[in-house]
């Protein structure tokens, strides 16, 4: 059965009706949305002080679909992100079964949690999630519930006690599952409405109900193994992480290899996989590929068959052209030679002349400076800072010694932000450049952050390249970057996804 929090199960659930001690079947196929049960228990249930009958009244004011229709038209259509009431009415609009199911959900989860206080839960899409789009979701499926939402209980939050996430777990696998679900696949229901977004609840739904793992119509073709690996990811990473690394697994490559896939496109993006699916299992068989190269690889790779080029006109103006090698394949690589084609590419990417000059706009996220003082580094300033040029990025990619420069036309199209941590102490004449970020200006996460030769903080350095950088003071100052990068991170609230 499934883990959940004072949940009952489906063999001894009963509701009790205001005003009535007839319990409720257990489950049922298209259950009837009821009023919420009333505030004092038979077994003096505690319920939160917030919880009161002002409180219910306003909930279901808000639960209302004038009030979503009417806060809907009126929001800002320029905004960067739809506002709750916005994703809410995509959820249940018109459907008064829906408008129903989550008016009760609602009301029952605020018995225990305070939904208008603590509104933001689940990191889905890059960013903090409103409960509300949570329980929008399984309203839209209310007729799918196996059990009604009075028969769910909880302790009240207390001091984040129990974590507010895993009270919203456990009311979804109350009203949906029967067998055990992992709880990355929470994710899936705090997405706005998509297809993609109802395609991954169904496959929570089939799970919970006992369907196998294999038979979901997941973008990564899951083997026995790979199911196996599915089952045990109970964290709270994306769903695209997760998948990664059983994919990775289930090939037979290692835990090491499996962190450095997720933390590429390929950790976000599960598009074309049945290309990339050869690209992971050349991965897995070669394990001695150095980790801090998996990202380059990958780089090359999607670079030869997916990007297109951009070809400047005489007289100004680009074209865009196909992708150098949209014909490209894994069959008879050998890592050898691969990775001399990615050093080469590198060193064509670093040359300034070869790059065609484009600009961009900030992204909108803020620079960050700090004054900083410790025993190995000293005492410096502290500095992020985008980079807004082609040839910005090519002069970092230069300095550092890795393939920046191939994130322009991402750069250029608003996908992706490229920022430069570096430090410059009280007799230095010029900035020194230490850590190399990249962030998804959408979701507001860290994507990437690389060194010098793709070093990573707080990792022993591989190469050749990296170990004489390290010995020359650069250890000390890579390190103390990882302090840095946190530090913006919760300045601008971005999410770390590296």
């Amino acid at each position: 059965m499934v883990s959940t929090i004072s949940c009952p199960t489906a063999e001894t659930m009963t509701t009790t009706l205001p005003g009535s001690t007839t319990p409720e079947p257990t489950v049922s196929d298209t259950p009837t949305v009821t009023e919420p049960a009333t505030e004092t228990e038979a077994n003096n249930e505690q319920v939160a002080e917030h919880h009161t009958q002002t409180r219910r009244q306003t909930l279901a004011a808000m639960a209302s679909y004038e009030t979503l229709e009417s806060k809907t038209k009126a929001a800002n259509p320029a905004r960067r992100h739809k506002t709750w009431q916005e994703s809410v009415f995509e959820w249940i609009g018109a459907d008064e079964g829906a408008q129903d199911a989550y008016r009760l959900l609602l009301l029952r989860l605020d018995r225990y949690q305070d939904v208008l206080m603590h509104r933001r839960l689940c990191r889905s899409g890059g960013d903090y999630r409103s409960v509300m789009r949570g329980l929008a979701a399984l309203a839209h499926h209310h007729h799918k519930w196996i059990r009604q939402p009075e028969g769910w209980t909880s302790q009240v939050e207390h001091n984040g006690k129990p974590q507010r996430v895993d009270q919203f777990s456990s009311l979804a696998r109350h009203l949906l599952a029967k067998y055990d679900v992992p709880t990355f696949l929470d994710e899936a229901w705090f997405a706005d409405h998509s297809d993609e977004a109802l395609q991954q609840q169904q496959w929570f739904i089939s799970v919970g109900s006992g369907g196998s793992v294999r038979d979901l119509d997941t973008p990564v073709h899951l083997t026995r193994r790979m199911a196996h690996e599915f089952m045990l990811r109970n964290n709270r990473e994306s769903i695209a992480h997760n998948l990664r690394w059983v994919q990775v697994l289930g090939m037979g490559g290692d835990q090491v290899t499996a962190r450095a896939v997720q933390s590429t496109r390929l950790g976000r993006h599960l598009d074309h996989d049945e290309f990339w699916n050869t690209v992971v299992l050349f991965l897995a068989s070669n394990p001695m590929i150095d980790p801090t190269l998996v990202g380059p690889v990958i780089d090359y790779v999607h670079h030869m068959r997916f990007a297109p080029r951009r070809i400047v006109r005489e007289g100004g103006g680009v074209d865009e052209a196909p992708p150098p090698q949209p014909d490209f394949t894994m069959k008879g690589r050998s890592a050898t030679k691969l990775l001399r084609q990615v050093e080469a590419w590198h060193g064509h990417l670093a040359r300034v002349s070869d790059v065609v000059f484009q600009s961009w706009q900030t992204c909108g996220l803020r620079p960050y400076e700090l004054e900083d003082e410790t025993p190995e580094v000293g005492k410096v300033r502290w500095t992020v800072q985008e980079l807004k040029s082609s040839w910005e990025l090519a002069a970092e990619g230069t300095a550092m010694g890795h393939c920046v420069v191939s994130y322009s036309d991402q750069c250029a199209d608003g996908q992706t932000s490229i920022w430069s941590i570096g430090l410059q102490g009280e007799q230095d004449e010029e900035r020194e450049g230490i850590l190399t970020v990249a962030v998804d200006p959408q979701k507001r996460a860290v994507t990437q952050a690389r060194g010098k030769y793709n070093m990573l903080p707080n990792q022993a350095p591989r190469s050749a390249q990296a170990q004489k950088a390290a010995s020359a003071g650069y250890m000390e100052k890579i390190n103390r970057s990882a302090y840095i990068l946190q530090r913006w991170c919760e300045y601008d609230r971005l999410r770390r996804e590296d």
